[in-house]
């Protein structure tokens, strides 16, 4: 194979136009090329603006016997506050203490001796944190201590209080519950 010749354009000896033709140049963008960024650019500010500056908070009445939305932001501890999304009707941001129910603390007491539950505070608030999300529908009992006393429904109907109750990570708070709603949420003992 002795005198064999090779056909590699880039080994130097090719031809120097060759390789230069090779190599992509960089487009102009014309006077309508710009004119179509400047509108895609406009059309993305503005649709940004509508969306930030039309997330005004939902405004909830939260009196007694009235119903409204909580869109759940976070949970304090077992038994509440849930804190909302919504505002009421005084601007202030919608807490729910949940009604007929009793958790223990975040620090593990317990208000009530004759209402302590076995769990602990990191327990049940994890609890009720895996059951509160999304948006709840609940009834107001009034005002609780600047939160709102409620019962409330999750989004496929599951009631909050009893759910809790079920889980054994509250219990029922009779004065609370005085017409025995919760009575049926009670685990049975084995």
């Amino acid at each position: 194979m002795l005198g064999a010749q090779r056909n590699d354009p880039f080994d130097g000896q090719g031809d120097a136009m060759a390789i230069a033709d090779t190599q992509k140049k960089p487009k102009r963008v014309g006077a309508a090329g710009l004119a179509v960024g400047a509108i895609i650019l406009a059309a993305l500010a503005f649709i940004a603006f509508s969306a930030f500056s039309s997330r005004k908070p939902v405004t909830v009445d939260t009196a007694e016997g009235q119903h409204f939305s909580c869109t759940v932001l976070s949970v304090y501890d077992g038994d509440g506050p849930i804190n909302c999304a919504e505002i009421d009707s005084a601007g202030n941001q919608v807490k729910v203490r949940l009604r007929g129910i009793e958790a223990r603390e975040v620090d593990n007491s317990c208000r009530y001796a004759d209402l302590c539950p076995v769990a602990s505070g990191a327990e049940a608030k994890a609890e009720l944190t895996r059951i509160a999300v999304g948006r709840m529908q609940c009834l107001s009992f009034g005002p609780s201590y600047n939160r709102v006393d409620a019962s409330c429904r999750t989004a496929t109907g599951l009631d909050v209080s009893c759910a809790m109750i079920k889980s054994g990570k509250a219990v029922r708070w009779p004065e609370y519950d005085p017409t025995g709603l919760m009575i049926p949420c009670i685990p049975r003992r084995r």
